[in-house]
């Protein structure tokens, strides 16, 4: 029961995070369903500066080695629409859960983007 309520309140605390984000995302979660091993598969989380200032993305990171990140250099002025995009790959057959951690310039807090899937051969 003590798990469950730890679960509960995390998981009220990042929605709490989320809605204090200026970027409004389309999605913050993508199932890939199944992939095949050793190919790439293509990604993208879109997003909307909702603030009345410009905001820059100031770190973009991948759980792991097997996912490469690409994102905005440049600043997203107030509602703008950019994405943030990743390539994986992985080697490992099975069932995976990665994230992407997101930084922005007006927060110190952390955002995470999460996808998921199978490897088959």
């Amino acid at each position: 029961m003590k798990k469950l309520t730890s679960i509960l309140m995390l998981g009220i605390a990042v929605a709490v995070v989320a809605a204090m984000t200026p970027l409004k995302w389309k999605t913050t979660s993508i199932d890939l369903g199944q992939v095949s091993k050793d190919k790439v598969t293509q990604l993208s989380f879109e997003f909307t500066n909702t603030s009345s200032a410009a905001i820059r993305i100031v770190e973009a990171k991948g759980s792991c080695g097997c996912t490469k990140i690409q994102f905005p250099q440049e600043e997203i002025k107030a509602g703008e629409t950019a994405s943030i995009s990743a390539d994986f790959k992985s080697a490992k057959l099975g069932a995976f859960k990665k994230n992407i951690r997101i930084k922005t310039s007006d927060s110190d807090e952390y955002t995470y983007l999460h996808f998921n899937g199978e490897v088959v051969e």
